[in-house]
């Protein structure tokens, strides 16, 4: 009785036919989880603006800056930041213009949660961060307009930015305030 096997040929051949199918198939791939990378970084860009406009109609201001991977108290009424909470060693609404009962406002008219769950991590791993620039603010050398933005940044070690693909489809589309391509991406939420 005669066995039956693949040869070194056959199996070339079957290894070849992978390897083009792969080549073709993965770039796809790829791009397509890149593209819901950004659809999800819009989609909670959307809930954060929802959310910050049903803040400001009950605090009656924007919620002040915090620092990266921060809820600024869409959650909770007091800013938090729930992976590290040293993050908000230095939190001074004042110093950023706010009024000096900014606290009892806040805890007077808070009425949230506003958002169901603050969105620590960006789709790249990284981190959201809260900003509230006023006029004058300076990002990499552009003049952003004064407003509140949602910033799609590294972690607290700096890693895990934006990729460059996804950050130069959010410039050309309009989403990105600072129009650079420099590891991270500043979404406009409202502008003052």
């Amino acid at each position: 009785m005669e066995k039956k096997a693949f040869t070194l040929i056959e199996l070339i051949v079957v290894i070849a036919i992978i390897a083009i199918l792969a080549a073709v198939v993965a770039p796809n791939a790829f791009r397509a989880i890149e593209k819901s990378k950004i659809t999800r970084g819009m989609s909670d860009a959307k809930a954060l603006r929802v959310a910050s406009e049903a803040y400001y109609a009950d605090i009656g201001f924007w919620p002040p800056d915090v620092n990266r991977g921060a809820d600024p108290g869409f959650m909770q009424p007091d800013a938090a930041c729930p992976e590290r909470p040293s993050q908000m060693a230095g939190y001074n609404p004042v110093a950023q213009g706010f009024p000096a009962n900014w606290n009892n406002i806040i805890q007077t008219n808070w009425d949230g949660p506003y958002i169901e769950q603050w969105p620590i991590r960006t789709p790249w791993a990284g981190l959201y961060d809260w900003n509230y620039w006023p006029a004058g603010a300076v990002r990499y050398g552009v003049t952003v307009p004064p407003g509140c933005y949602i910033g799609i940044q590294g972690d607290y070690n700096d890693n895990n930015h934006i990729s460059a693909s996804s950050e130069k489809t959010l410039v050309d589309n309009g989403f990105d305030e600072d129009k650079g391509v420099n590891g991270e991406s500043q979404l406009l939420m409202v502008l003052f």
